[in-house]
């Protein structure tokens, strides 16, 4: 579709909230993050929103008002403290979970009876919605998945084409999405934290609960629980540990080449030169609000920049610190590794120039006919999920067949660690006990030994093809090879229903990759 460029003038913000009332789609910025409207009460404009960011119906929606008056249309009742809460905080970063009225569709709350209201403080929001004269159900303005976006420029990459028009503000001086706090139930729950932090929520409040993630089945009640998000097309990995620790990991991974890292400022120049790195500050280290503010930015520049790997420090627990981390650890899918028990990155001390051709030119095949695989190398993040996993299947299953091959597994970043809890309760329900795993580092001697090297993910298998092209002939992704399309996503931190469709995923693959080698 066509869309429109709207300013911030009373002219253009009266046709986007025409727009908006005719059922169509404006994306318009907020002081936390650019938003996505549809007139929240018009079920087909609503679907358009989940049409254009390719978001799960069930992830519920956030309303935005104009003013306290059209919550009364929203909300069936408006529990205790909510009215200190909006007088404190309203207009502002801060989003209340209230019992929904009849009028707000399912569709708006993800099929739940409550509805998530916000009232913002950036003025054009809040003209525009007032034009609109209905309340708008406006997720962030990003494709799902992606980091949210905070600038006009971040928008237009996104839904340029997607939507009928974007109101082009200034960017957003928060920076991450805002505080989520339901008040349906008994005692507040703290669904995501935000500029409004848990401590003057309890001042207010005074007991105040923080929600763990959502299980296996569950709706979330908020935005931004159930799936992966916000992250960039690279894999993002928290280190914990040292500086120098920190350092030196980096150092050896940016031999790889295209490795981001983000630093504070204080720390910036030890990062700075190594060769290699793609840098970017969040500021000073003590000053979240300045972090929250650079971190989706951050983000996105780094999938500009076509980094591999994102490496990011640990961030505190604690006031506004906490929606930074949120934020970043959820980028990263909670994958941290500890320096003190993992190695040194693997292949780190090969490179390769930008934009050269990945060839097989220097493996052969044994010669007398066809080749016979008899080593094959399940090679996945950190070696205790799903590659293992996979090495037991096979050994089962090859067993089971009479089919002569040998099974092995590594991580790309394993830092000898036990089978995960999950993964060996699911092969053991298989009748396969892999209690005594313990997840090694992929290596270059590994992947000469192997026959076959199989992977879970198409960067799995670039990083290994860029770092070992000699080898690259016989590298493959699991489902590619057993002649499937897709990847196996990481059930790392999932429960064990995730891990138990993980593993008849696996079980599937490797039946299929046994008798192409039979």
């Amino acid at each position: 579709m066509e869309t429109k460029i709207l300013s911030a003038d009373a002219a253009d913000l009266a046709e986007g909230g025409r727009l908006l009332r005719m059922g169509g789609t404006v994306a318009f910025p907020t002081e936390t993050v650019y938003g996505l409207g549809a007139n929240a009460f018009d079920e087909c404009a609503v679907k358009k929103i989940y049409a254009a960011k390719g978001r799960p119906s069930d992830n519920p929606l956030i309303v935005h008002i104009a003013d306290v008056k059209m919550l009364k249309t929203l909300a069936a009742e408006i529990p205790a403290g909510a009215r200190e809460l909006m007088d404190t905080f309203w207009p502002g970063p801060l989003t209340l979970i209230f019992p929904k009225a009849e009028e707000v569709p399912k569709s708006v709350t993800g099929g739940l009876d409550t509805v998530a209201v916000r009232c913002p403080a950036d003025v054009t929001a809040r003209q525009l919605i007032a034009e609109a004269g209905v309340p708008v159900a406006a997720p962030s303005a990003n494709l799902s998945g992606k980091p949210s976006p905070t600038t006009f420029r971040h928008v237009q990459e996104d839904m340029l084409g997607r939507v009928d028009a974007i109101v082009k503000g200034t960017d957003a001086p928060v920076g991450v999405e805002s505080t989520v706090l339901d008040l349906s139930g008994e005692v507040p729950v703290l669904l995501r934290p935000g500029a409004v932090t848990l401590e003057q929520l309890k001042k207010i409040l005074g007991e105040v609960e923080v929600a763990t993630a959502v299980r296996d089945g569950e709706v979330p009640k908020s935005p931004g629980l159930k799936y992966k998000h916000y992250a960039p097309k690279a894999d993002v990995y928290i280190l914990k540990g040292s500086l120098d620790a920190a350092a030196a990991f980096v150092k050896a991974a940016a031999g790889q080449r295209k490795i981001g890292m983000l630093v504070f400022d204080e720390f910036a120049e030890v990062f700075v030169r190594i060769p290699g790195l793609f840098v970017l500050s969040l500021g000073g280290q003590r000053n979240p609000s300045e972090a929250a503010h650079r971190l989706f930015s951050a983000l996105r520049e780094m999938d500009a920049a076509g980094v591999a790997v994102v490496y990011a420090p640990e961030i505190p627990e604690s006031g506004m610190w906490l929606a930074v981390r949120n934020r970043l650890y959820r980028a990263a899918a909670e994958r941290i590794l500890d320096l003190q028990t993992v190695s040194v990155p693997p292949f780190a001390d090969q490179t390769k120039e930008e934009g050269a051709e990945v060839t097989a030119e220097k493996y052969e095949a044994p010669a007398g006919g066809q080749e016979r695989i008899k080593k094959v190398l399940f090679v996945c993040t950190g070696n205790t999920c799903r590659s293992p996993m996979a090495e037991y299947l096979f050994r089962q299953k090859a067993e089971e067949k009479g089919i002569l091959a040998e099974a092995s597994s590594a991580g790309l970043y394993a830092g000898a660690s036990p089978i995960s809890v999950q993964a060996a309760q699911a092969l053991k329900e298989a009748g396969i006990d892999a209690g005594r795993h313990v997840s090694r580092q992929l290596t270059m001697e590994l992947v000469e030994e192997a026959d076959l090297v199989l992977t879970m993910t198409d960067q799995h298998k670039r990083m290994i093809c860029q770092a070992a092209p000699d080898m690259a002939c016989k590298v493959e992704t699991l489902a590619a090879y057993a002649g499937e399309a897709g990847e196996i996503p990481d059930p790392f931190g999932g429960d064990l229903a995730t891990y138990r469709v993980c593993r008849d995923r696996l079980a599937q693959l490797v039946g299929k990759v046994l008798e192409k080698i039979r």
